[in-house]
This record gives C-alpha cells, structure tokens and sequence, in this order.
C-alpha cells in the first residue's frame, strides 16, 4: 500500500471549521500531521476538535520540523503568495484556497516557482467537484439547452438589518479585495467553464457596510470570446435569507441551480432545475440522504477535491483547477476593479495588474443613514 500524503493545514479559520474540518477523516491516503495559524487559540481548537497531533504558529517552524508532502493554504489571500512560495522552495505540493492571489503578478510568481519545482499546484474550485455542478457539465455536454446565450449570477446576503456586519480580514485593505474577490472568484470560473475564457469586462462597486475597507456590493458584466456575457452581482440588502443564484439561458432551455440559507450548502447538492416553454420546469438536483454526515463522506464537495488533490500528488498528474486556472479567474477580478477605477470596458489580456490599494483607498464608502441613527 502506498504511503499516505502527509498534509499540514495552513490557516485554521473559517475553512477548516466549517468547509474541510469534517471530511478530512474521510479522504484515503491522507494524513494530516500538522496545523498552522498564529494564533495559539485557533491551533488549540483545530488539535482538539479535529485530531491534528502537532500545531505551529508558522509555516517554516513546521516545515522544518515535520515530514510534510503537500499543504492545504486556507490563510487569508494577502498571505497566499508568500506561503506557497514557501512551499515551493520546499518541494511540497500544494492546494491552495481561492482567490489564488491578489493579483495575476502574484499568481504568475507562484506558477513559476511550483513548475520549476516540479510539484503540483492546485487551486480549490471546490464548485467543480459538486454534484449539482457535474450534472450542468453533463446537461451543457449533451446539448439539453442548445447553445449557451448568456449566464447570470447573484449571491445575495439579506440578515446585515444592522451595522454588524464584521470583516474581519475579508474587509481589510491589505486583501485587496471583497466580495467580488470572494464570491466572484468562484462565479467566474464557473461561467469559464460554462462559456469559455473572459476577453472583456465592465464593473462599478460600492462599500455600503461599516468598517469595511474594500467592496462588498459589485454589479460585474463579463463578455466572453465565445460572445456570451455574463452577469455576476452581489448585495447586502436582499432583505431575505441568503442566496447563491445561476441561471444559465439556452436557446433551447434556461438551466437554474439555487442554493438558500436553508440547506446545508456544503453537503446538500444545488436546487438544479431545467426549465423550457416557459410553462415546464424538469428537476434534475443528485438524489440525496437526509444523513448529512454521510453525504460529506459520499459527495461532499470538499472532500471529493481533496480526493482529486491526492490522486494528483500521488501520481504526479495536473489537476482539473491548476495555478492557470487561478490565475485566469485573478486576472477577470483584478479586470473588474481596473474597469471601475478607470470609467471604461476592460480587454482581456491585461498589461499589467493594477494597483488595487490604491482604488480602494479611493472607493468611498455609501453607508444608508440606518447606520447613523442612535
């Protein structure tokens, strides 16, 4: 029997507890040796609840002290670059969470420094491995809507009724990005996948919570070279539970996957319905149990990935989401923030990555007067 992949977890946050935490008992031929945060509680909590035997305040401490082959880097994205640079000068394989990095430069860094390596490189697109996402693949490949037309993203937050909405670091100036950095990261490799590379891009933002340093509205208009656009937008005032939408136009069909704060959304596949005539509406969501325990180790999303990232390392083979896959969904981001400083339509390739600190610092905040009263 082959040896298992000796991974550490780098970064025990939000990734851990609530997205790979609970899978990772269940992925074959893995062994999590080590975990990595600076912060002493962060590593007490991820050794009790999770069973990882070692935790080290950082990356180097860990790497100099325990055999390790690959690293899981769910730090936050102003750390990505750093981190798996290190990795690389290490000879240790890496998945790393999206965004990749802050910009297309720091993306093409840490390609270079892994493919000179000789290690693998994958960027966790956990969407790709989801039920509900296979079954578009499939639905697109046999021609259930005809040819693509025009996609169409939102992913709404309705609780923030009041001025509470912490950012932790997701809101700080240094990630050079917000919710679109965040929630577009995925929606725009979706829309790769469904429509084919991005050539040009049109966007406006807003700050419209306090305390935030970076957008957390966006409004996103993607023109793919296939001649598809795609719409992506995110609020904080839907006023209703939380939604991630796409709707897919056809020219024969519209395909519509939906996900709402009611479901266990790291388990539960997607809503997937294909609509046609306007009258007939045909459900094509995965069967699933109603045992969410087990649908995280049969099909949950995270852990089929890192199913997908072992396999990779153990056989030396490219993954389905490599460095170029992050860097190309980077650069639509780093396009979409270029085009709302500069007032214009944004080509694909860009000639160099903005400067992102400083539209933010230039983005005022529009804060409603809810937040002003009392």
């Amino acid at each position: 029997m082959a040896a298992p992949v000796r991974l550490a977890f780098v970064g025990c946050g939000h990734c851990l507890k609530v997205s790979f935490g609970a899978v990772l008992p269940f992925v074959e031929g893995l062994e999590v040796v080590a975990a990595v945060d600076s912060s002493e509680a962060a590593l007490a909590e991820a050794l009790d609840q999770y069973g990882i035997p070692k935790g080290y305040r950082t990356l180097e401490e860990c790497l100099d002290r325990e055999q390790v082959d690959a690293a899981l880097i769910a730090a936050p994205v102003f750390a990505h670059a750093e981190l798996a640079l290190a990795c690389a000068r290490r000879g240790v394989h890496v998945l790393l969470e999206k965004p990749m990095a802050r910009t297309p430069d720091e993306c093409d860094q840490i390609i270079a420094a892994h493919r000179q390596a000789g290690t693998v490189l994958m960027v966790a697109f956990m969407k790709r491995f989801n039920r509900s996402m296979l079954q578009v693949a499939q639905l697109l490949e046999e021609g259930a809507i005809g040819q693509v037309m025009a996609i169409r993203h939102n992913w709404d937050w309705g609780g923030n009724e009041s001025a509470t909405f912490a950012p932790q670091w997701r809101g700080q100036l240094r990630t050079w990005g917000g919710h679109w950095q965040d929630h577009g990261s995925h929606s725009v490799d979706l829309a790769h996948w469904w429509a084919g590379p991005v050539s040009s891009v049109m966007a406006s933002f807003e700050i419209s919570e306090p305390h935030w340093e970076v957008e957390t509205e966006y409004n996103v208009i993607c023109t793919h070279a296939s001649g598809v656009r795609s719409t992506h937008q995110c609020t904080t005032f839907a006023h209703r539970e939380n939604e991630e939408r796409y709707l897919i136009f056809g020219e024969t069909g519209t395909i519509e996957l939906r996900h709402a704060s009611g479901v266990w959304q790291y388990t539960t596949p997607y809503e997937l319905y294909l609509h046609r005539y306007g009258r007939l509406r045909e459900n094509h969501q995965p069967p699933f149990s109603a045992n969410w325990l087990e649908e995280g180790r049969q099909f949950g999303q995270y852990k089929v990935e890192l199913d997908h990232f072992v396999e990779c390392v153990r056989q030396g083979r490219q993954p389905l989401t490599p460095g170029e896959s992050g860097r190309a969904v980077v650069e639509v981001i780093a396009a979409g923030y270029l085009s709302a400083q500069e007032g214009r339509e944004v080509r694909l390739p860009l000639e160099q990555s903005p400067d992102l600190e400083r539209f933010f610092r230039a983005l005022r905040p529009r804060l409603p007067p809810r937040y002003w009263q009392g």
